[in-house]
């Protein structure tokens, strides 16, 4: 696989400090654990996987690494076993056996939700303690945007969240990094992407979410939203939320 090594040392100043600094805040990664990344085949998760393995390789830290795919459809999930082995982290992949062509609506919040169980299911005595996530601060703002519009809810997910069952706990690495700073990454270095695509892939909420938000920061020239809404919702002023008064 034609993944870029040349001086591969030199890249982590695009991402070392953010991915850090995430990692220190949140306690996301502990020596000695045992952590495996969701690996979608999307951009996002191909990334990830690479600054993991770059942190491994280069950092302080001192962790163990595999991936794992539940799939969804058929298709060929090669791509993401030569990558994986070219990187030398073990590969596993689950099958997700509820059939969701059937929905005449994006089916995007229930397949998320079922992928996240057989991933969790596949994971169970494995070891693992930690789920890395691809999520990045563009998902954060959009998350925080649908849940004002769809739920009249004030708030995002959070950097690193328990698993009710299981004793393993869902991390997300890249919240500091924003999506063109993922995305350039990802080019920079050659990185594969699975070939698939969700035929949901573009109908989604999250898909209108996104188009509001490049529209919103063209009107007003502003750059780097996404990070913005990530440091408000660390610096949220509690005495202002209305639930703090309410009688």
């Amino acid at each position: 696989m034609d993944i870029r090594k040349d001086q591969d040392s030199s890249y982590g100043k695009w991402f070392l400090t953010d991915v850090i600094r995430a990692i220190e805040n949140y306690s996301l990664i502990n020596d000695g654990e045992e952590v495996c990344v969701a690996l979608s085949g999307g951009r996002d998760s191909v990334t990830l996987l690479y600054i993991l393995w770059y942190l491994r390789r280069y950092s302080h830290l001192d962790f163990g690494l595999r991936a794992v795919h539940v799939r969804t459809d058929e298709y060929d999930t090669g791509i993401l076993k030569r990558l994986c082995d070219d990187l030398g982290v073990g590969y596993l992949e689950t099958r997700l056996k509820a059939d969701l062509h059937s929905c005449p609506k994006a089916p995007c919040p229930l397949c998320a939700a079922f992928k996240r169980g057989a991933m969790l299911g596949t994971l169970e005595g494995s070891g693992v303690t930690k789920v890395a996530f691809g999520h990045h601060a563009d998902d954060v703002a959009e998350t925080l945007l649908m849940n004002i519009v769809h739920n009249r809810k004030l708030g995002s997910f959070t950097p690193k969240v328990e698993v009710p069952e299981g004793g393993m706990v869902i991390i997300r690495p890249m919240v500091y990094l924003d999506s063109p700073l993922v995305r350039r990454l990802h080019n920079h270095l050659r990185l594969p992407v699975l070939s698939y695509t969700c035929p949901y892939g573009e109908k989604g909420a999250r898909e209108v979410m996104r188009s509001a938000i490049a529209r919103f920061e063209g009107q007003l020239e502003l750059r780097e939203f996404s990070r913005m809404v990530v440091g408000a919702l660390e610096n949220v002023d509690c005495s202002s939320l209305w639930s703090s008064v309410r009688t």
